[in-house]
């Protein structure tokens, strides 16, 4: 299974960072002040807080597995009733100081498999969807206020 796992990662990662020709921005960015190892944990345990599957791992990127888009930001107008998503999240030392979060949202299409250590082409998630990409703003804020917390000791 952790093969697998790893597999997928790998995977996940190569298609991910082609991006799909998407228009608009794509990526939430944060910046905290604690280590980027901290910053991991953190982002690992909201994602879990919040129902989500960490799938795999590469160093200091975390990838969910496949979900169904939440029913309240599915794309309405087309009922799309089976689309499925997952999210990653990158973080890593800024130049000038910081720990930088960066999340970021892909679409399987319709039909895809769904299973780890299949690679669906994805398509990224761009503030052109609002409702998809304000899910991610959520997400990188759960990560976000959750790092502060931790930086200012509560």
């Amino acid at each position: 299974m952790r093969v697998t796992a790893v597999l997928c990662a790998m995977g996940l990662i190569g298609c991910a960072s082609l991006g799909g020709g998407g228009v608009g921005r794509e990526t939430i960015s944060q910046t905290v002040d604690v280590p980027v190892d901290t910053a991991v944990r953190i982002a690992r345990t909201q994602l879990q807080l919040h129902n989500y599957r960490v799938g795999a791992t590469s160093g200091s990127t975390l990838i969910t597995e496949p979900r169904a888009v939440p029913g309240e930001v599915r794309d309405a107008a087309n009922r799309r009733e089976a689309e499925h998503w997952v999210v990653r999240i990158d973080i890593g030392r800024k130049m000038l100081g910081g720990t930088e979060i960066k999340v970021r949202g892909f679409r399987l299409p319709e039909g895809a498999p769904t299973t780890p250590g299949s690679q669906p082409p994805m398509v990224p998630v761009t503030d052109a969807d609002q409702r998809l990409f304000h899910e991610l703003e959520t997400i990188a804020g759960w990560i976000g206020d959750a790092a502060r917390r931790h930086s200012d000791g509560r």
